[in-house]
């Protein structure tokens, strides 16, 4: 099995200035080979990434199965789900949910707009809902390349939420139904 990284911390604090380097990888999949992947998961993979509360609102899990309905690949409900959230307003000014609500709940069928928590959650949580693996990602984006300093620098407002789902043979794949974001292209380095 592939290591399931779930985060990454300095052993000690960077100073100003300070360089470091790191190696990952990321999925060039294309989208015919994301749909022929199929729904052969690890039990590492599904004894985790299938939870959910049993405390969901039923109309949650309803709306998850609604939307994908006639979907016959784990890729096909992704991109469903992914495609439907993009049709919700983005906002960074919401009132919160009430005390005890359910967030997911709150933002479906509610609020109807939100940040990137609230779309990546809202994803993560149908997606499982469906039998899809899926996780939720939180970090920064690319930040913005400052040429006069010769540096990217990163900010708090490049701080992002996303889903990654599991396709067996290819590992997590990022998808973004944030609408401010354009979605990725498969198969791209």
């Amino acid at each position: 099995s592939p290591p399931d990284l779930v985060a990454l911390q300095s052993p000690r604090p960077l100073a100003p200035g300070s360089e470091y380097a790191l190696q990952s990888s990321v999925s060039v999949a294309t989208e015919p080979q994301l749909v022929a992947a199929g729904p052969d998961y690890p039990r590492w993979v599904t004894d985790r990434y299938l939870q959910l509360p049993d405390s969901l609102p039923a109309q949650v899990r309803q709306l998850a199965e609604e939307v994908t309905v006639g979907a016959a690949t784990p890729y096909e409900k992704a991109v469903l789900f992914m495609d439907r959230l993009r049709h919700y307003d983005y906002s960074v000014e919401i009132p919160p949910p009430s005390y005890n609500a359910d967030g997911v709940d709150y933002f479906l069928f509610t609020q109807r707009k939100g940040y990137s928590d609230y779309f990546a959650s809202a994803m993560t949580v149908m997606l499982r809902a469906v039998g899809v693996p899926a996780r939720l990602v939180a970090g920064y984006g690319p930040g913005a390349w400052e040429p006069q300093q010769e540096l990217i620098f990163v900010r708090d407002r490049d701080r992002h939420t996303w889903p990654e789902v599991f396709f067996p043979g290819y590992g997590w794949v990022v998808f973004e139904p944030t609408p401010i974001y354009e979605p990725l292209e498969r198969g791209v380095p």
